[in-house]
């Protein structure tokens, strides 16, 4: 944990403050749209005093808190309706679109260069109905929120696994982003995760 914090204060020059967790056991299970999540968590906010939350907040009671819990529970609930795309039967039918704005940026460092960086709201839903399909039964847990100093930047962190059909093998890695929140929707993602995990699942270089 001290690890994500010192990372999270590198790139955005504080750390975070507050961590939200959602045991997430199968995604696919949650949303296929994100209508359905903000259904779902609209429905969960009002059953909020008589049922327990399904994440608990931990917090430095020194530090107030930049976001509100009704703004947190947005970014989880986005997440975790976005991840739910990638763990469908069939990721082609989605459209990536409806959770990012229009010029929206999504940045992946520890890719290769055709897509290192993909901007435009068009240009992202085709690249991500691309990624899934490398590989298939995608499966996140562990999906946590960090707040910054920022009331529109988090840190995301969760576990991925899939099965990578080419090498008849498993893709297990943690994996890291730094989200910006505009409207509902993404504006700014940039996510790491483990390069020789991915380079040995995938049979690429430990570069990519």
């Amino acid at each position: 944990m001290n690890k994500l914090k010192d990372k999270s204060a590198l790139i955005t020059g504080g750390t975070t403050t507050i961590e939200r967790r959602i045991p997430v056991n199968s995604i696919r299970n949650m949303a296929a749209s994100l209508a359905v999540a903000v259904a779902l968590a609209s429905s969960g906010n009002a059953q909020a005093q008589s049922a327990p939350r399904p994440y608990t907040l931990q917090a430095d009671p020194g530090i107030s808190s930049i976001a509100t819990n009704q703004r947190q529970d947005e970014v989880m609930t986005l997440m975790a309706a976005y991840l739910g795309l990638w763990s469908a039967e069939d990721p082609s039918r989605y459209a990536f679109e409806q959770f990012v704005t229009e010029d929206a940026v999504f940045e992946y460092p520890y890719a290769d260069d055709a897509s290192r960086r993909v901007e435009g709201r068009k240009a992202i839903g085709q690249a991500l109905r691309k990624f899934p399909v490398m590989a298939s039964n995608w499966k996140f847990t562990d999906l946590r929120l960090f707040q910054t100093l920022y009331p529109d930047i988090y840190f995301v962190e969760y576990k991925a696994t899939a099965y990578v059909p080419a090498t008849q093998r498993t893709y297990e890695s943690r994996h890291i982003a730094r989200i910006t929140v505009r409207d509902g929707k993404i504006a700014d993602y940039n996510e790491l995760w483990n390069r020789d995990a991915k380079a040995a699942a995938f049979g690429t270089t430990g570069q990519n």
